[in-house]
């Protein structure tokens, strides 16, 4: 009877061991240390950040603090990415911002499929839409905007990026077209002793060419190109072993 009730103690024990790692939370997506945010502000901004992870499987995070200390920011940046639960997948997929007022840098740390999504370029992209308003207190509007970046460049990675401009030039070409054909009509219509002519003998005077060499010329070649990927991402390895990408600025 006792064997059995150990057995029975110890099934419940690992059972809600289990519950508790399955329903663990995640780490928050917002970690406000420099507290930079309202209450309400740091909740809406933690719900979107939320929905964005789900949605792409990849961890989007904003951290402030005061000061990064005796570490560098891509080192704080990366530990703490890394030591904090972050990350989808074996692969850690996910970016994280960190911004440290007395340092005056901001940062953004990337780590698996993350490091392909966004490239040094498109970093640099994001710092000058977030590092104005981050410069002038309006830190809800920057990090509103971080999150609006990200699902930018995360959807249009796993996704394929709009190419709005083909619709304007194709708007351009159809209009050209338009004024071309007004103009050619125009000049048409003032040609009135002008009568077309199936052959060239009328314009030509009875033995004055003498064709004795002919040869063919090729005028015009179709060349198809196609465009070189772009790899301007750089990586680096954090002291947890994982390889990063990432970029920051000043603000």
């Amino acid at each position: 009877m006792k064997k059995f009730l150990m057995i029975i103690l110890t099934f419940i024990i690992l059972s809600t061991a289990f519950g508790i790692s399955a329903f663990a939370e995640h780490p928050s997506r917002v970690v406000d240390e420099a507290d930079l945010l309202t209450a309400n502000e740091e909740t809406a901004l933690a719900s979107r950040l939320d929905a964005l992870s789900d949605k792409y499987q990849m961890d989007v995070v904003v951290l402030t603090v005061e000061s990064v200390g005796d570490k560098t920011v891509v080192a704080y940046a990366d530990d703490y990415y890394d030591y904090n639960g972050y990350g989808y997948n074996e692969t850690y997929d996910g970016l994280l911002l960190l911004v440290s007022m007395e340092e005056r840098d901001w940062y953004i740390t990337t780590c698996g499929e993350a490091i392909k999504a966004f490239s040094d370029s498109d970093i640099q992209a994001i710092g000058s839409a977030i590092s104005e308003a981050i410069g002038s207190e309006n830190y809800y509007t920057a990090f509103s905007a971080f999150a609006d970046e990200c699902e930018y460049y995360i959807d249009g990675h796993i996704n394929g990026f709009p190419f709005d401009y083909g619709k304007h030039i194709l708007i351009s070409i159809a209009i050209g077209l338009l004024v071309a054909w007004i103009a050619t009509s125009s000049m048409k219509s003032k040609l009135k002793t002008v009568r077309f002519e199936e052959k060239a003998e009328n314009y030509v005077k009875d033995g004055s060419m003498n064709v004795t060499l002919s040869r063919d010329f090729f005028i015009y070649r179709t060349i198809t190109r196609v465009a070189k990927p772009k790899n301007d991402t750089s990586t680096h390895t954090s002291s947890s072993g994982r390889t990063h990408g990432g970029g920051g600025g000043k603000f």
